[in-house]
C-alpha cells in the first residue's frame, strides 16, 4: 500500500480518504476490511468505542441513513435534540449526534497534525 499522505498539503481528511480509495487498491481494500487500521495508516486517531462504517457509493444506488432512535425509545416522540434535524423546503438531512460530531472534529485534527 502506498502512503502518499505526506505532502498532501491542506487536503481534508475526507478528500484524502477519497483520493486514496480511488488511486490505491491496497488502501481501498484495507478501508473496506478494517477502516480503523486504514485510518491509522494515514495518521488518524479513532477513539475506542467508535465504530467506523465506510461505504463506497455506487452510481446506481440511492442511500438512506436512518438516525438512531431516541434513548430511551419511549422518548422518541418528544426528544428531538438527540439529533440535529434540519429541513428547508425539499432539503432534509440528519446530522450526527453531538458526541460523534466531536469525534469527527478530533479525527480531522489528528489527520492535520500528522500530515503537515
Amino acid at each position: 500500500m502506498r502512503n502518499e499522505t505526506k505532502g498532501s498539503g491542506n487536503a481534508s481528511l475526507e478528500r484524502r480518504l477519497v483520493e486514496l480509495a480511488w488511486t490505491d487498491p491496497a488502501f481501498a481494500a484495507l478501508l473496506r476490511k478494517d477502516p480503523r487500521q486504514a485510518l491509522a495508516s494515514i495518521g488518524v486517531e479513532v477513539s475506542p468505542g467508535v465504530t467506523i462504517d465506510v461505504r463506497q457509493q455506487r452510481r446506481d444506488t440511492l442511500y438512506f441513513v436512518i438516525p438512531p432512535l431516541a434513548a430511551p425509545p419511549e422518548d422518541a416522540e418528544k426528544v428531538i435534540n438527540q439529533m440535529d434535524l434540519w429541513q428547508s423546503g425539499d432539503l432534509f438531512c440528519w446530522i450526527m449526534p453531538q458526541a460523534l460530531k466531536l469525534e469527527l472534529l478530533r479525527m480531522r485534527q489528528s489527520f492535520r497534525k500528522n500530515n503537515p
